[in-house]
């Protein structure tokens, strides 16, 4: 079971595309999100803050996208497989500090240190499955990331694992990606 588009805007979404597929079991808060046509969104989704989902997305069963105030860009046929995290918002792991959820503004501010960093995800990219994507991550157009990996940084266009602290970088024949691209979007426009 789906969301009519007019459900969608009642419960608060900003912008609603053509043709989308929405389940009516994912958990949403704080609403700031833009879903442009074609995108796909599976059960046990959960959709925090600010979030801009391009068209031809897909969410698969299980992500959660905690966008905060910054903001989560996902583009155009960006493609997140199950059970990924993507946060914009984390506590400083290394440094003295206190985990700043249970902290009120005044002591998370002389006692807790956030990282509050908007993430990008580009063109045709693909998350594998339990990947978690942290704040400032920019992951190039083209792109693979292996399931289980760690993201925090900027990506360039490629196949990227992170396994055991190792990286592991290859290269995609990126422009026979974009001829293919370039392809579905003219069967997009003549089919849908």
């Amino acid at each position: 079971m789906f969301y009519s588009t007019e459900e969608l805007i009642d419960l608060g979404f900003k912008k609603i595309g053509k043709n989308c597929q929405i389940s009516k079991k994912i958990f949403f808060y704080s609403l700031n999100i833009e879903i442009g046509d074609n995108v796909r969104i599976d059960d046990l989704v959960t959709l925090k803050g600010k979030i801009v989902l391009k068209n031809n997305v897909h969410l698969a069963k299980g992500c959660s996208l905690a966008g905060g105030g910054k903001g989560i860009f996902l583009d155009d046929f960006a493609a997140i497989s199950n059970f990924v995290q993507l946060f914009t918002l984390s506590d400083d792991y290394i440094a003295p500090y206190i985990t700043s959820a249970t902290l009120s503004k005044i002591a998370r501010k002389n006692y807790s240190k956030v990282y509050d960093r908007s993430i990008y995800i580009g063109k045709n990219v693909l998350i594998g499955s339990m990947s978690v994507i942290l704040p400032g991550a920019n992951i190039g157009d083209y792109s693979s990331i292996g399931a289980f990996s760690v993201v925090y940084e900027k990506i360039e266009k490629g196949l990227y694992f992170s396994n055991h602290n190792k990286v592991i970088k290859k290269k995609r024949d990126i422009d026979l990606m974009k001829k293919k691209m370039i392809k579905i979007k003219k069967y997009l426009k003549l089919h849908y």
